[in-house]
C-alpha cells in the first residue's frame, strides 16, 4: 500500500523474522541507466550495477507478469533482536545510511507502483531444527543466486 508514494507495508512479514526477499520492477535497462541513485551513504546506484553486471552469464531472468525479478536479499542475520527480513525491505526502499541497500525511495526510480516484493520466511521452510537461519542464510542466497541467475542489482 502506498500513501504519498510512501510505503506502508500493513501486511508484510512480521518483524524480526528471518527469511529471504526478492524485488521486482518494471523500469527498463536503459531506465536504470539513466538513473540518479539515492545519496545516502552506501547506497546502490543501478545505473553501476547495470554496467557491471550486464557482463554476467546467467543473469536472472525471472519475472511475474511483467515485473523482472532486479535484486535478491537476506534478512534477520543481523546480531540477535536487531533488524529482520520487514526491516531489511522497509529498508531497500526508505534507505539507511552505509547500508548498501537500494534507497528506491529517494532515487529517481522513486515511483512505487512500478515496484513489488515478495518474500519467504525462514520459519516456513521445512528443514531439520539443527539447521538455525543465520550460519546458513548467505549459503542459501547464493545458492538461489547459483540456480535462477544473479539479478542484476546485486552487488555481491
Amino acid at each position: 500500500m502506498f500513501n504519498e508514494n510512501k510505503l506502508i507495508y500493513k501486511a508484510g512479514p512480521p518483524t524480526k523474522t528471518n527469511g529471504m526477499y526478492w524485488i521486482y520492477t518494471d523500469y527498463t535497462n536503459d531506465e536504470l541507466l539513466n538513473s540518479t541513485p539515492c545519496l545516502k551513504r552506501g547506497s546502490i546506484d543501478f545505473a553501476k550495477m547495470v554496467i557491471n553486471n550486464q557482463k554476467i552469464n546467467g543473469l536472472c531472468s525471472e519475472s511475474v507478469d511483467d515485473f523482472r525479478l532486479v535484486y535478491s536479499g537476506i534478512g534477520g542475520v543481523g546480531s540477535a533482536g536487531a533488524g529482520g527480513l520487514r526491516e531489511r525491505i522497509l529498508e531497500e526502499f526508505r534507505g539507511g545510511e552505509g547500508t548498501g541497500s537500494l534507497a528506491i525511495n529517494c532515487s529517481s526510480l522513486s515511483v512505487l507502483t512500478r515496484w513489488r516484493v515478495s518474500y519467504v520466511l525462514w520459519s516456513e521452510v521445512s528443514f531439520p531444527k539443527i539447521y538455525e537461519y543465520r550460519p546458513f542464510s548467505t549459503a542459501v542466497e547464493g545458492l538461489w543466486r547459483l540456480h535462477y541467475g544473479w539479478p542484476i542489482l546485486c552487488t555481491k
